[in-house]
């Protein structure tokens, strides 16, 4: 794809790509990634199977040169660095280890922005940021890109308010060395708590409703307990816009296996009906390991694992994904109708990769679930590329259907 009249396609480059999801909803919005990285090998090998045409290279980011970024680009200017580091140091589903090496694989990205001076640069880490030490990361972060010439700005963005069927929150750091200012994207999709389309401040229009579950996966196949079988057809024709999206470029469905329940499990989810989770389970019923769980003063138990054994509702979006939902215990990762986990094409559905995105090697679950979803980039990359032109964005707001096809 290229843009408008003589004006070369613009340039990205993805740290900390993992399996590509950052970099395809990029590419979909316009954007040519010339460079990513990341240390995990399978990641890097499902990344290079989507991207044939980008150089991946499977290394740790500080051993990644300015030189060799330059040298893929051709010498031409990088418009836009971006990527997510390692966030497990401190995030809310980790131990919050300040002294976590993990928490500074940022410094790395600082380092590249250094070398390079791309004109803009998209930084994606979990929420935990904002809270952690009163917010002492989002500080340090943000002094970072202050350092290295960068006003920067942050914003946490949850992902269904993108046409994403999950309702995953990033913060996002967005910076710039161009003088120019710096905003994010306007929600196209939402709700109101009646189930009601709402209206942005910015758009004179409703936004459209929250991409559900039964949206997402509804034209995926019930199982009924075989759940390693590997030669599945579509259930039924795609019946609605996302899955028409989903579908796109692929006749074939893959990676629809997913986990069984253990005989535990079993004796707790048959209390489970869809948008409900442990908190439904009658005490009686509950695992030794939940009853003793802490309770309040009362003494009854804490109203708290609210996502634990979830079963999400067909008519909403899911909850966030994680690397973990292959483990029903862990979250929100029943099956609407069937008692089983996920399978790999529904997470992925949830992530709003397409059907022909393919997930190859070891680890599945940690690379579908650590990626960021590409309809969430997309709307970042479109929104990025306006600010790259000086657009006026409160104008054109609105993407028509062709684009959306994309």
């Amino acid at each position: 794809m290229s843009t408008s009249g003589s004006r070369p396609q613009p340039i990205c480059v993805d740290l900390f790509c993992g399996a590509g999801g950052l970099s395809q909803g990029l590419q979909e919005a316009g954007f040519r990634t010339v460079f990513s990285v990341d240390f995990d090998k399978d990641a890097i090998t499902t990344y290079r199977r989507n991207h044939p045409g980008v150089t991946a290279v499977q290394r740790d980011v500080a051993n990644v040169t300015g030189g060799e970024i330059s040298e893929a680009a051709g010498g031409q200017e990088v418009d836009l660095l971006c990527g997510g580091p390692s966030c497990q140091g401190y995030s809310t589903h980790g131990k919050r280890k300040e002294a976590d090496p993990r928490n500074f694989h940022f410094q790395h990205f600082i380092r590249l922005i250094r070398e390079i001076q791309p004109k803009w640069t998209l930084m994606e880490n979990v929420p935990g940021l904002l809270t952690y030490r009163g917010g002492h990361f989002r500080r340090v972060i943000t002094e970072a890109f202050s350092s290295a010439g960068y006003t920067v700005s942050s914003a946490v963005l949850c992902a269904a308010d993108f046409g994403v069927p999950q309702l995953r929150r990033r913060i996002f750091f967005l910076g710039t060395r161009t003088g120019l200012p710096i905003s994010f994207p306007e929600p196209t999709h939402g709700a109101n708590p009646e189930g009601q389309p709402r209206v942005s401040l910015f758009q004179s229009q409703p936004l459209r409703p929250y991409v559900t579950v039964k949206e997402a996966i509804g034209d995926l196949p019930l199982m009924k307990g075989e759940l390693n079988r590997e030669d599945w057809e579509y259930a039924a024709p795609p019946s609605s816009e996302f899955q028409r999206y989903a579908r796109r470029h692929s006749r074939h469905l893959t990676l629809h296996q997913a986990n069984g329940l253990s005989e535990q499990s079993r004796g707790v989810v048959k209390f489970i009906k869809q948008g409900e989770g442990l908190r439904a389970v009658p005490v009686e019923h509950l695992p030794a390991r939940f009853k003793k769980m802490r309770t309040i003063s009362t003494g009854d138990l804490r109203r708290d694992c609210t996502t634990l054994y979830h079963r999400p509702h067909e008519e909403r979006p899911a909850y966030t994904i994680t690397c973990y939902f292959r483990n029903v215990a862990s979250g929100p990762f029943l099956h609407p109708l069937e008692d089983r986990s996920l399978s790999y094409r529904e997470a992925a559905r949830l992530m709003s990769f397409r059907d022909n995105y393919e997930f190859v090697g070891h680890g599945l679950p940690r690379q579908i679930g650590n990626a960021v979803p590409p309809l969430l980039a997309r709307a970042l990359g479109r929104h990025i590329l306006q600010l790259l032109s000086g657009a006026d964005i409160t104008e054109g707001m609105e993407v028509s259907e062709q684009a959306a096809a994309v």
